[in-house]
């Protein structure tokens, strides 16, 4: 039996009382039941099919209706880990080119760096992606002169370094308690083992 098919809805857990209410949705390998009922279901492929279903929850993440995508999971956390590394290095790129006196007298303007697969100025880099205010912008030529173009440049890489660290830290908390999910059924699975084993043994 794959309990790998198995689909249920966690609130089915009463947060009151902790007893297991009915499912609304489930679907076990060969075994299904109209009314949804977990009856026929034994305590440690019930227990099994929730550590599946949470650990699955906590790597996809809970889909959030506003931004229209997955958050607060493993997945959506090292997407955002991802994107940050690439912006990083996109202003790294920008800052050292900027101190090492630019390509050319309008390097702004037609420098160009990639992120996310898409080549960019880096004037529009700076105020479309990383969204600083085109007036802090300049559009022509910029060196170590720019003082303040390059503080806002090491502010924002700053804002992001700690971003991926916050990020880290949810991401091995998150981690963590997949692996104890995942623990649990290793367990159960060791546990039946033994029982089955036991029987066999004694008849």
């Amino acid at each position: 039996m794959a309990i790998g098919t198995v689909e249920f809805d966690l609130s089915m857990v009463s947060p009151e009382s902790g007893e297991f209410l009915t499912a609304r949705t489930y679907t076990v390998e060969g075994v299904e039941n109209a009314d949804g009922s977990l009856r026929q279901l034994s305590i440690g492929q019930l227990v099994m099919a929730i550590c599946l279903n949470r650990a699955s929850r906590l790597e996809i993440g809970v889909w959030d209706e506003t931004q229209q995508k997955y958050v607060d999971g493993i997945i959506p956390l090292m997407e955002e880990m991802s994107a940050t590394s690439a912006q990083l290095a996109a202003l790294t790129e920008i800052e050292n080119d900027i101190l090492d006196g630019g390509a050319n007298m309008d390097n702004i303007n037609t420098s160009h760096v990639t992120y996310d697969g898409r080549d960019y100025t880096f004037y529009d880099f700076l105020v479309n992606v990383m969204k600083f205010s085109p007036s802090d912008v300049p559009t022509g030529f910029a060196d170590a002169s720019n003082t303040d173009l390059i503080t806002l440049i090491e502010s924002k890489m700053d804002e992001k370094n700690s971003f991926s660290q916050q990020k880290m830290i949810e991401l091995q908390s998150l981690t963590n308690k997949r692996d104890q999910s995942y623990d649990m059924i290793s367990n159960i699975l060791k546990s039946l083992n033994t029982t089955m084993t036991g029987i066999v043994n004694n008849t």
